[in-house]
């Protein structure tokens, strides 16, 4: 033990006040004459008996209240360790946990206002001279600055609810990297937050034994919260005038179940379906909202419901689009069955060359390129299909009678799949249709059941056994080769036929699987960008590469346009499309020759309000090994917290204790056993 002011003690001296008293009684006494003492002798020796214990027992409590008091003055403490912290120059991390669910009510208000008040409270507990840094979850430039008290208790009041979420790994990493940066040798880092289980990784901290971590958990009363998690399609290709289907899943985080709550769908910012939900507690349950697109173009899509107090999972963004016309270049002979689907249909724009006379520039302006009746396929022809695929294309292949198979196996293995070996003339017929895949996803009502009429082949191409980037039966033959394969090479899309058109080699082009296998393959090829992104993650978009040095892309609504970041490749333009966005919404990707429906929603890791408990906490610390102390401020403040950590346990409170009790046992000895 050792005390504050050590100077106090000689005040102890004063314990001889009361002993000389005692020993030295200056009371005069009176002599009474009695006609007879013989009987007082008695009585005599027992009250001198018991008078000798009260006075020891009186000058015991006058000197033990001397003693404590001169103790609470000197303060006593047992120290934290052998050195002098509290004399010494500080670097003191802060970070201050502003996401989302510090929007949450505690039992002083918003849980963010109670951080930034005990933050405060903690930058006033240090001296001037010491020094700090302040971490959120913004991530800013200059965040990992030095700053005086004044400095931060500046910026700590200017803090406000953040849309990033952080894990606290990445915290710790930061403020490390920061004090470090200091010469001073006493670091130490405080954790204010509501440890949330989603974002608390204690288990990836890399720890630094130099630095001393404290845990200050600010604790949420409301731990109930409604958000809508995702959404989407069931079909994966938009047309105008078709009816969809938006799944859209809702999370109740809380310990009630819930009925008949309403949920709003807006389609271009008009009211569409009005609906109510369902749901148990702490469960989940999807809610299928469907109606009609009645506008060509981009289809910007909002999701809402309302609860209280966390506000910023109430509204889900997102945006798809409904392209005008889907361009489709056939190459080959001029082939009926292929004309008579996509010249009948205005959503389609369909032209057919031969391959001798094809213009390459065409097949980098087209969604779909048809493939069909090539015997021999140029090195021309196979580059510039490589770029479209490369480029995101979708290239349908179905073979002539008499290949060329070298040329086939050489331009089949620059795409990256099985290349033809070989002709199986035994008639055979399909098998199996994969009902899974998109192509087929609307085109039988339930499940097919008993003897399918499906098509039959008199022969058909087979395929190299190699192994192969992702590839996908759509249709297989009854031998259990492919008769149409999928391919998917980068950003593109290969569809492998292993039988051709002519109907002397299978009855597919006059069977009722032809027309919707090639109509949704057509559908599919249109550019589908991400539905949604999520803000704080790294997206990209890949668009056409614009060569006009004056296009500039933006993004941009009502109220934002900023210019994001590009990278620029032989063929295509990477768009860094979260860079600088802070806010859930519906945006444009701008340029002079396009635009592009863009939607951006929060993290919802913070939306699922589930918080380490003490216990947990200290339990995370011993498994991860790292150099932390977890503080419960339930019964002090901050101040003495840190008076505890940083200089020991004080005593001073308990000696005034004591030294009053020894006061008042000498006037129960006084007063009362006289």
């Amino acid at each position: 033990m050792k005390f504050a002011y050590p100077e106090f003690l000689y005040a102890l001296f004063a314990i001889a006040i009361p002993i000389i008293i005692h020993l030295f009684n200056f009371k005069k006494f009176k002599k009474i004459y009695f006609s007879n003492v013989e009987f007082l002798k008695e009585v005599q020796q027992e009250t001198q008996a018991k008078s000798k214990i009260k006075h020891l027992l009186i000058l015991l409590s006058r000197i033990f209240a001397i003693i404590f008091l001169v103790f609470a003055f000197a303060q006593p403490f047992i120290p934290v360790s052998n050195n002098d912290v509290a004399n010494q120059n500080n670097i003191i991390g802060i970070y201050i946990d502003n996401s989302f669910s510090m929007e949450s009510t505690g039992e002083k208000g918003s849980l963010l206002n109670e951080a930034k008040s005990k933050a405060i409270d903690l930058v006033n507990s240090y001296r001037a001279t010491d020094k700090f840094v302040l971490i959120t979850n913004n991530f800013n430039t200059g965040d990992q600055r030095i700053l005086s008290n004044e400095e931060t208790i500046d910026k700590i009041e200017r803090i406000n609810i953040s849309t990033s979420s952080r894990k606290l790994s990445k915290i710790y990493s930061r403020n490390r990297d920061a004090i470090n940066s200091s010469e001073m040798q006493n670091k130490s880092f405080y954790i204010l937050s509501d440890f949330q289980k989603s974002t608390t990784d204690f288990q990836n901290i890399e720890s630094d034994s130099l630095i001393n971590n404290y845990l200050i958990p600010i604790k949420a009363s409301e731990t109930s919260n409604i958000y809508i998690d995702s959404c989407w399609f069931n079909s994966p290709t938009h047309l105008i005038n078709q009816s969809e289907a938006l799944n859209v899943r809702i999370k109740n985080n809380s310990e009630n179940n819930l009925e008949n709550i309403p949920v709003k769908l807006y389609i271009n910012n008009q009211n569409i379906v009005p609906a109510s939900f369902s749901v148990k507690a702490n469960d989940e349950t999807i809610v299928t909202l469907n109606y009609r697109n009645k506008t060509n173009g981009i289809q910007q899509g909002r999701i809402e419901l309302k609860d209280h107090p966390i506000t910023m999972d109430d509204a889900f963004y997102f945006s798809y689009n409904i392209s005008e016309k889907i361009n489709i270049l056939g190459i080959g002979e001029n082939e009926p069955a292929l004309n008579s689907i996509y010249n009948t249909d205005s959503v389609f724009k369909y032209s057919n060359f031969d391959s001798k006379q094809l213009d390459y520039a065409l097949i980098k302006s087209s969604n779909l390129v048809i493939m069909h009746n090539i015997e021999i396929v140029n090195s021309g022809l196979s580059n510039a299909t490589k770029a479209f695929i490369d480029n995101g294309g979708s290239l349908l292949i179905f073979p002539s009678n008499k290949i060329d198979f070298d040329s086939y196996r050489e331009f089949l293995s620059l795409l990256g799949t099985n290349y033809y070996t070989s002709i199986d003339t035994n008639k055979n017929n399909v098998r199996e249709i994969n009902l899974n895949h998109p192509i087929y996803n609307n085109v039988f009502e339930g499940t097919p059941t008993g003897n399918l009429n499906l098509p039959v082949v008199s022969s058909h191409y087979q395929l190299s056994k190699g192994t192969t980037t992702y590839k996908n039966n759509v249709l297989t033959l009854k031998n259990g080769n492919p008769f149409l394969i999928e391919y998917k090479i980068g950003k593109g899309t290969i569809y492998l036929s292993a039988v051709s058109l002519d109907k002397q080699k299978s009855n597919f082009t006059n069977h009722a699987l032809f027309v919707p296998t090639l109509y949704n393959i057509a559908l599919l090829s249109q550019t589908n960008y991400p539905l949604f992104h999520t803000i704080g993650t790294n997206s990209t978009i890949d668009v056409n590469r614009i060569t006009t040095k004056e296009n500039v892309y933006h993004i941009k609504n009502n109220t934002l346009d900023i210019i994001p970041r590009v990278r620029n490749t032989n063929n295509n333009t990477t768009v860094f499309i979260n860079s600088e966005i802070k806010t859930a919404n519906n945006y444009f990707l701008e340029s002079s020759v396009s635009k592009i429906g863009l939607a951006y929603n929060y993290n919802r890791s913070e939306s699922y309000l589930s918080y380490l408990s003490s216990d947990e906490i200290d339990k995370e610390i011993q498994l991860s090994g790292i150099n932390a102390e977890y503080i419960d401020l339930t019964n002090s403040t901050i101040q003495s917290a840190l008076t505890d950590l940083n200089i020991g346990k004080k005593y001073w409170k308990y000696c005034i204790i004591l030294a009053l009790l020894f006061l008042a046992a000498e006037i129960v000895l006084i007063k009362i056993f006289k």
